[in-house]
């Protein structure tokens, strides 16, 4: 019965993209945000840090596994919540995704009778 309530849950996609010292985030609509730094360390390694829940990440050799970190540690609500508060990021003119490092990911949507209350947030 789990892998049907799995099959039918819905699911948004995201791209996660490492530009500029900046982790973006883009939805569906092609609204783009800016989430927070990706830089190196001191002890060496890449490190990010989200501006909107102080989340952290450290110790990454590339920019593309800092991104798939971050994104098994993303939850829909708060992901969806910043795309409703911050800024799109696309009115920036100084903002150039080209060639940047990328990674797709998808989260899970909430389902009926699940509640709409995410404690990370």
């Amino acid at each position: 019965m789990a892998e049907q309530n799995d099959a039918q849950r819905a699911r948004q996609p995201y791209t996660l993209y490492a530009a500029g010292g900046r982790i973006y985030a883009r939805n569906r609509d092609q609204k783009v945000i800016d989430l927070g730094s990706l830089e190196r360390a001191d002890a060496g390694g890449l490190r990010y840090f989200l501006d909107g829940n102080k989340q952290v990440g450290e110790g990454f050799s590339t920019e593309e596994q800092a991104l798939r970190d971050l994104g098994g540690h993303l939850r829909f609500l708060w992901l969806d919540g910043q795309f409703t508060a911050v800024a799109d990021a696309r009115d920036d003119p100084s903002l150039n995704l080209d060639g940047a490092t990328q990674v797709e990911i998808e989260l899970d949507e909430l389902q009926p009778g699940e509640p709409a209350v995410d404690a990370t947030v």
